[in-house]
Order: structure tokens, then sequence, then C-alpha cells
């Protein structure tokens, strides 16, 4: 296995230091490597555990972790997963440990995992706790923005021995991000309202990575300096934003028609700009992350050749 350099911050200092002042190209390449490994390392510790053996049975504690399992080609080592792990099919099939109400220990020690996948901002502290009570290997995820789903899928190649395929998958996921976000660059920018839930309403701030991939599509979200990642704003306090573009998510298999009464007075809704966002690719903090932001900015696109909302914004 790959041995990675890990440098503190004044190792890195040094080491810029003294490929400015060389002379030497073929050195100055030499220590940008040495700098770019160890930059890399130092930003995530888990890349360090050159000694751990690559796991062979995976427990994955959430929707979004099986996702990312199978990006990055460790789907063969997957054991268990959370429930709502419907994607892709495959993960239908195997059995379910934990749900809403926290992991079923006993099915979940029963399965001998070496390694259980915990959700950053989903798994409850005392779960975790409880893991590691069974002397259990419990790694965190964390994905906090765009970037982050590249790093956790080359994270889980590093944990399962799949770094190659893992690899190909984290950077096809950044490429199709950056691709987005360049094309959007000239376009007009476009005030957004995101809806989380209806009832109560809430939304999200600029630190949530929705409002990353709204932002990669050219919007603004109207509620990103909000004081918490999740924020319920009052109707005044949106009448006054008075976006350009309401988006909401939800569930392709729904049939039921969304109550928009929240919206009257808004210009959005008298323009028929209110728009549905697959809840399956917006909301879960995964490799389909890529497919929410392709649709997005298709919507975001179709808000701004239309006739009415040109003639609005003047």
């Amino acid at each position: 296995m790959r041995r990675w350099i890990l440098l503190h911050r004044r190792d890195i200092q040094s080491i810029q230091f003294a490929s400015a002042q060389c002379k030497d190209l073929k050195v100055r390449r030499i220590l940008y490597r040495v700098l770019l490994l160890g930059m890399v390392a130092s930003h995530n510790l888990v890349y360090a555990s050159n000694s751990a053996v690559a796991a062979k049975r995976i427990v994955s504690l959430a929707p979004s972790l099986t996702e990312l399992v199978f990006a990055a080609g460790a789907s063969k080592h997957l054991v268990a997963v959370s429930a709502f792990s419907d994607f892709p099919e495959e993960a239908k099939r195997l059995p379910q440990v934990a749900d809403y109400a926290g992991i079923n220990i006993e099915a979940l020690v029963a399965l001998k995992p070496d390694l259980v996948l915990v959700w950053d901002s989903g798994t409850r502290a005392a779960d975790v706790a409880r893991l590691r009570e069974f002397r259990i290997r419990a790694e965190v995820i964390r994905v906090a923005s765009l970037a982050d789903v590249s790093t956790a899928i080359r994270q889980i190649g590093v944990l399962a021995g799949t770094s190659a395929t893992a690899e190909a998958a984290a950077t096809a996921f950044a490429t199709r991000i950056a691709r987005l976000d360049s094309a959007q660059q000239r376009k007009r920018r476009v005030t957004v309202f995101f809806e989380i839930s209806p009832a109560p309403l809430t939304t999200i701030n600029h630190e949530h990575v929705i409002s990353q991939v709204i932002s990669a599509c050219g919007g603004q979200n109207v509620f990103a300096s909000a004081p918490a990642l999740v924020f319920q704003p009052s109707r005044e306090q949106l009448l006054q934003q008075n976006p350009d573009v309401i988006l909401r998510s939800a569930s392709t298999v729904s049939t039921r028609k969304p109550d928009e009464s929240v919206y009257e007075g808004l210009a959005a809704k008298q323009r028929g700009q209110i728009y549905t966002v697959n809840a399956d690719h917006i909301l879960r903090p995964g490799p389909r992350l890529a497919d929410a932001a392709e649709q997005v900015c298709h919507l975001l696109d179709q808000a701004r050749h239309a006739k009415n909302y040109f003639s609005a914004a003047q």
C-alpha cells in the first residue's frame, strides 16, 4: 500500500520556501511533489494509515454512504446498509441494520464487520460509542461541500483497497461540477429560495452543500447569511427576500400536489417559477449531487430564458 507523507504546517512552509529559492528545475519538481503529497495527507489523516489492512466486510449507516461505497468500487465488500439505501439497485438486496431509531447492534455484530462507515452529522454519538464498545472499527465520513464528495470517495477507496476505481470516480465527479461551474460564469445571477420542508417552512444557509450546488449554477441563496445551517424563515422574511426562483425537493414517485399557499405574493409564484428537484439527488450528500447540480442548472437556465423573468428583473 502507498505510504503517505505527513507534513506539519511549518514543514510545508519550509518546502515552499526552499522550492522558491532553488534554481535547479529538477530539484524544484521533486520538492513540489513532496509538498503536494504532504498537503493531501495532512488534509485528511485517513490516508496516513499505511499499516491498515483493507476492509473486507463493510457496513454503511446512511443511504448516501452506501452510494459512496458503490462509487468507490467497494460494493463487493458491503455486508449491510441502513434503511432507505435503495440506490443502486443492488443495495436493496443487502440486509439493513440501522434506521432513524438507531443501530440494531445485535444484527450488526452478527455480521462480523471489520469497518463501519458513520455519517458525520447523522449517526448518533451514542451509536458510535456502542460500536467502539464492541471494538468495531468506525470511520467517520464527512460531506459538507461538493469537494468533500470526491474526498469521501477517495477515503473509502483507501479503506477498502479500491483506490484506483475510487480515484476515477472522484475525478469524474469533480470534473462534472467544474464544467457546470465554468458554464455559469457569465450568466445572470438568479436569486433562489430552497425549500427543505414546507411545514414548518425550512431552508439552508451558505454552509450547506445544497447552497453550494445553487452557487455552482449561478444562483444566489437568499438565506445564505442565515445564522444556522438549517433555518426556519418567517413568511415576512421570505416576502422581503422575494426570490426569483423557488426550488423544492420531492420524490419522483410522489403524486401529491405540493401546497404553494405559503408562496402567495412572491414574484416567483406569479411567474410560475417554482421548480421541483429530485429529492434523492439533492438531499443525499453523495455522488448523485452531480445529477442534482445538472438539474438545478437546467432549471435556473429555464428561469433566465423566460421572457417574463427578464422583464421583471429590469
